[in-house]
């Protein structure tokens, strides 16, 4: 939590220059913080955080992963007026970005639950920098699962590694020394898939494939080898998640973390 106080010295490097020359330095306040949409509760924690770090109490009406219509009331903020203003863009930006990545990820793994209830949804590690914890966060607590956290998580064979030692085959040969982990290789084609496959890796990662190609691929792996994990990506958005959610165990989507659109909050003085 504390690399939070990063994000209000970026806001306010010399103060909220603006307050501390109209409001005098006694004056309390209460402040609600209310929901401008309908969606998934995410941020509340690390915004009550902020705003207690000022000083302020704080009283959460909502918690994160609750759901929340237009106009709900989530938090009431008490204390200086000051501190109140100084952390509320940063508060109220953490609350709407995380919350609109929630609240897209339940939305997607709804509509792939509609087609396959035994499918989960993914974030991957396109997110922005310095800011993965919280978003890879906010996909969980909608029921999204993470990815790779980052490079050290588990092993991954993309297609630049496969092109680096030359080929498929080279790269399977290299994994038989690999440390005790997962191993997840990316297959372009269902003759690589199943390679993979019978090479023992743990998942196979169908990339840039049609959801014909991926359903006839994610068949013949679970045929002779129904303990991997298959999972597709490239470029998948909320709209074709559905329909691969029939070719896949795991459906890994950048669209979660890069282009969610926020949920809006508001903050009123009382």
């Amino acid at each position: 939590m504390d690399g939070l106080r990063a994000f209000l010295e970026e806001d306010a490097p010399a103060g909220d220059v603006t307050s501390d020359v109209l409001i005098p330095p006694a004056t309390t306040s209460k402040a609600i913080v209310t929901s401008g949409g309908d969606g998934i509760l995410a941020g509340a924690e690390e915004a009550a955080w902020l705003f207690t770090d000022g000083g302020l109490e704080v009283r959460l009406v909502k918690n994160d992963g609750d759901l929340v219509s237009a106009g709900d009331e989530v938090m009431v903020v008490e204390g200086p007026l000051r501190e109140i203003m100084l952390r509320e863009r940063v508060c109220l930006n953490i609350m709407m970005f995380m919350s609109g990545t929630a609240t897209e990820t339940s939305k997607v793994l709804a509509a792939c639950h509609a087609v396959n209830p035994h499918v989960s949804v993914a974030a991957t590690r396109k997110t922005l920098p310095g800011l993965r914890g919280l978003q890879k966060k906010a996909v969980r607590l909608a029921g999204g699962e993470s990815h790779r956290d980052t490079l050290s998580h588990h092993i991954l064979v993309k297609d630049n590694h496969i092109q680096a030692v030359g080929g498929m085959d080279n790269a399977l040969r290299a994994l038989k020394d690999a440390p005790s982990t997962i191993i997840e290789v990316e297959a372009e084609t269902e003759h690589d898939a199943l390679s993979a496959a019978a090479a023992g890796v743990d998942v196979v990662l169908l990339d840039n494939m049609s959801p014909a190609e991926a359903g006839i691929c994610y068949r013949s792996i679970k045929e002779s080898y129904p303990h991997v994990l298959v999972e597709v990506s490239g470029g998948i958005g909320p709209e074709d998640a559905p329909v691969y959610a029939k070719c896949a165990d795991r459906i890994s989507l950048g669209y979660l973390t890069h282009s969610a659109p926020s949920l809006q909050f508001s903050l009123h003085l009382s």
